[in-house]
């Protein structure tokens, strides 16, 4: 976990030996990872020692508002959470309105807070322009593949009008999306593609421990006949590999997909709440930001997909929770878009009528 300045400093004044626990590494300032649990070298008997002994106050914000997200638009901060946690992602997709904003009291925000709020634009109406987005995640009329598919069309509009203009043209897009979406460009490979790119990301990575992601790739991987090579990232298919995965979106479709709406919904929602879309988020542009939430719901379908068949049915609510905070984990914290984008351009998924292939959405 990082440390911030303003936290180190008050180590060097108020307790130095904490700074024992601290090392340099890619965030600057960093708490030692013990070479054997691969966890904090605070960590002891499943509890932060810092905060056991020293209290709140001395945990840098890394530590002390994980798993809590804020953002800032002018003088409004809003916060929410990363579903990372897996107690979070029970109380987000498992709850009713849990996106709806609420107004509240903090005692501390983060050292480094960064505004996002456009010029031209007031906070009160950038909130609007957010919270557009939220609700139309939300749609309870249409499926989360199409809600997905919306969005997508509603962002490549929205980037070609300057962001003053954002807060009507959002209306418009939405209202009127249907009419504007292309004809899906599905392809057999993008199931194979899309466990090929998770796998190379987590390659990609800096080395640990990630059982529970392991888990969930192993089950696609015989999900879908297929196999990686972690090394080499060779994919390994069969003749019946193609076969495997039209029956599992056959089964997808007909048993297990009303099932997962609702929690998929809420999914597209805590993207879109995390990352303050569409003004923040992984990218540089709208079109790369909604096409890494678009790839990393198609891979979280794939692997709920998957999951389903490895329980020979809907699993419990325990197991769903699991494949949803191991892929939240391990993606949620990968800071540079650019290896995913490369990746995405290369198959397509930049593209707004294969993006809808991938999604499945018809």
């Amino acid at each position: 976990m990082q440390l911030d300045p303003a936290t180190r400093e008050k180590y060097i004044r108020e307790a130095p030996e904490l700074m024992e626990a601290v090392t340099t590494g890619e965030a600057e300032w960093i708490m030692k990872r013990d070479p054997v649990t691969d966890y904090c070298v605070k960590f002891t008997d499943g509890l932060c020692a810092i905060h056991k002994e020293k209290g709140t106050a001395f945990l840098g914000d890394a530590c002390h508002f994980f798993p809590r997200i804020t953002r800032s638009l002018g003088e409004v901060h809003l916060m929410t959470a990363a579903l990372s946690c897996p107690e979070v992602t029970r109380l987000a997709l498992f709850s009713e309105g849990a996106f709806a904003l609420q107004p509240a009291q903090a005692d501390r925000l983060p050292w480094s807070l960064m505004d996002y709020l456009p010029e031209g634009l007031s906070e009160t109406e950038a909130v609007n322009v957010h919270t557009a987005f939220v609700h139309a995640a939300g749609d309870e009329t249409v499926s989360p593949e199409r809600s997905m598919a919306r969005l997508g069309s509603v962002v490549r509009s929205l980037q070609m009008q300057d962001s003053k203009s954002w807060p009507m043209a959002v209306e418009f897009y939405l209202k009127h999306v249907d009419g504007r979406l292309p004809v899906p460009e599905e392809n057999i490979a993008d199931p194979f593609n899309l466990l090929h790119a998770l796998v190379g990301l987590l390659k990609a990575a800096k080395p640990s421990a990630r059982p529970r992601l392991e888990e969930t790739i192993h089950a696609m991987e015989e999900a879908l006949f297929a196999s990686i090579h972690r090394e080499t990232l060779t994919l390994t298919t069969s003749d019946a590999s193609p076969r495997a995965y039209l029956a599992l979106r056959g089964a997808w479709r007909e048993q297990w997909a009303a099932h997962f709406a609702p929690l998929l919904r809420r999914w597209i929602q805590a993207q879109l709440a995390a990352s303050l879309f569409p003004f923040s988020g992984l990218g540089d542009s709208l079109t790369e930001r909604i096409t890494i939430i678009c790839v990393r719901f198609a891979t979280l379908r794939l692997a709920l997909m998957s999951c389903c068949h490895a329980h020979q049915g809907i699993p419990s609510d325990e197991e769903t929770i699991r494949v949803i905070q191991s892929l939240s984990r391990f993606l949620d914290h990968l800071a540079d878009p650019a290896l995913s984008l490369s990746m995405y351009k290369e198959t397509g998924w930049t593209l707004e009528a294969r993006a809808r292939g991938l999604l499945g959405d018809e």
